[in-house]
């Protein structure tokens, strides 16, 4: 904004947002409550940026997410695995059981109702993708087709938490309960809620050994996928292109941002550009987080240029 002074070329509205970082969801609700505040005919959302340095990047899809627990008891207290074990109704072993069916034997999701199709945009190589994963030496990726239906355009089901007996503090004993919580990441423009529910059905289907299992759902939060096809993507393209100098690139991103989908609902018309000053290697939300400041300056060119292209556009469309 700075830039141009008061030579301005376009209206701008500045909406400032931190309550990531506290766990607030005030601005997840507030905007399709009130969308006369954030009507507009683009928004540049800056929290994402290059997928490597130096390829300028527009960020066209997020996944979308939900949270599933899964509980099995069978005993009133552990019992002496030797007494026991064989017959007594093991419920790590069950619940174990339930777990392995959500994928198949490639790594595929195996669930019913989740939407998956082939990825055409652009993002990491493969090699990238192992480098910033920090894959162990000789082990392989999982699932199959392009690593963006992978990570971007199909499902993705982790065990993020398990309650089980440690090894340091292992026992004789058969587990009378066990439980785990699941994240799953959906399709950009799968909903949540249905997507959660198909793998409700899907666990709450599964009877190992005869054992009963209980579900329960949790949070959701809806994916996000933009419309690349008007004005302000075109004029973003040429600006990023000739801030870094480069082509422009559209990836696709496996995490979820919830503000963005609040934005979109209040202002559905308006073309949403996710972009930033970070880069896939910037390590956000871990030890060591960095912002290259050649990155952090070309996103600032970039978005100074795009004001002036806009405008052309929007005056050339008005004759």
């Amino acid at each position: 904004i700075k830039a141009w002074g008061d030579r301005l070329p376009v209206g701008i509205k500045l909406v400032i947002e931190g309550e990531e970082e506290v766990g607030g969801a005030a601005l997840t609700t507030y905007p399709p409550g009130n969308p006369d505040y954030f009507q507009a005919d683009a928004m540049i959302i800056g929290d994402m940026g290059s997928v490597v340095p130096g390829r300028p990047t527009l960020t066209v899809a997020l996944r979308g997410m939900a949270n599933v627990t899964i509980e099995c008891e069978t005993l009133a207290s552990g019992k002496h695995s030797g007494q026991y074990g064989g017959a007594a109704p093991d419920a790590l072993i069950a619940l174990l059981q339930a777990l392995a069916t959500l994928h198949d034997e490639h790594g595929d999701v195996a669930v019913d109702g989740l939407r998956r199709e082939q990825w055409a945009g652009g993002g990491y190589s493969e090699e990238e993708f192992r480098a910033l994963a920090e894959v162990v030496e000789g082990q392989p990726l999982i699932g199959s087709g392009n690593l963006g239906s992978r990570v971007v355009s199909g499902p993705a089901i982790t065990v993020i938490g398990i309650d089980a007996p440690s090894v340091a503090g292992a026992l004789n004993a058969v587990s009378p309960r066990a439980r785990a919580k699941l994240n799953v990441r959906v399709h950009p423009e799968q909903d949540a809620a249905e997507a959660q529910a198909a793998v409700v059905r899907h666990l709450e289907a599964q009877k190992p050994f005869g054992i009963s299992l209980t579900v329960t759902a949790g949070e959701t939060g809806n994916g996000f996928a933009a419309k690349t096809d008007g004005p302000a993507y075109d004029a973003a393209r040429d600006a990023w292109q000739a801030a870094w100098g480069s082509e422009a690139v559209t990836a696709g991103v496996g995490g979820s941002i919830p503000l963005v989908n609040a934005l979109q609902q209040a202002a559905p018309d308006a073309e949403m550009l996710l972009v930033g000053t970070t880069d896939g290697y910037a390590n956000i939300h871990g030890p060591n987080e960095r912002v290259l400041l050649d990155e952090f300056e070309k996103a600032i060119v970039a978005e100074a240029e795009f004001f002036g292209r806009y405008a052309e556009v929007h005056k050339g469309d008005q004759g």
